[in-house]
């Protein structure tokens, strides 16, 4: 994410983007099979994506400085398309209220408990159909910056390749060993009532 490396940063940003799209797929299926049933792995998942998500928000929010500071690199590389910038502040809200709300939930208690708990099922409806939409706007760019960072060739054009990699390989591996450092307190989040995700909507 160099001054002077928008390239860098873009490849960076599709990078995490593409994590974030597969974690977040496999997010939604614990939902769509079942959540009572799957709600283990869907903390794990959960706690999984917030390193890549926070790397994500990092990468886009220095290419928003940089390019509203005036960098005349990163103003040549044009600007986010007008709905996408319209997008953003929902889905950036979206992304806070949905993580901070889910960890949340494994640690409060009494009325604050039942507070994250009906801010998190509607924020991720929020989450989910925002996110949908950015990846669909973004995926084919997306899928063509991350195959230009795996080829040997394009990988050694724009500089600091494997600064990327080792932040990515940082993201998921600070993940894994969230989630897997949550299991011996798990019951904290696994101990809600049945049903939970269809009624927190309607309390």
């Amino acid at each position: 994410m160099s001054r002077s490396n928008p390239g860098g940063n873009d490849r960076l940003t599709a990078a995490a983007g593409l994590v974030v799209l597969v974690l977040g797929l496999a997010e939604v299926a614990t939902v769509v099979l079942g959540l009572h049933q799957h709600l283990s792995l869907h903390v794990f998942i959960g706690l999984i994506l917030i390193p890549p998500v926070l790397l994500k928000l990092g990468s886009t929010g220095w290419r928003f400085v940089r390019y509203y500071s005036g960098s005349p690199s990163y103003r040549s590389q044009g600007a986010p398309e007008t709905a996408m910038r319209l997008l953003a502040p929902l889905l950036v809200a979206a992304t806070i209220v949905v993580f901070a709300s889910g960890v949340a939930m494994g640690f409060l208690h009494g009325h604050a408990l039942v507070v994250a708990r009906r801010l998190h099922g509607p924020s991720s409806v929020v989450w989910m159909i925002a996110a949908g939409l950015h990846a669909l706007v973004y995926l084919r760019r997306a899928l063509a910056r991350g195959r230009d960072d795996v080829a040997a060739e394009s990988r050694r054009s724009v500089r600091g390749a494997g600064a990327r990699s080792y932040a990515l390989a940082l993201a998921i591996v600070v993940g894994v060993v969230a989630g897997a450092a949550t299991v011996p307190v798990r019951h904290h989040w696994l101990d809600l009532p049945r049903g939970h995700d269809h009624r927190e909507g309607r309390r």
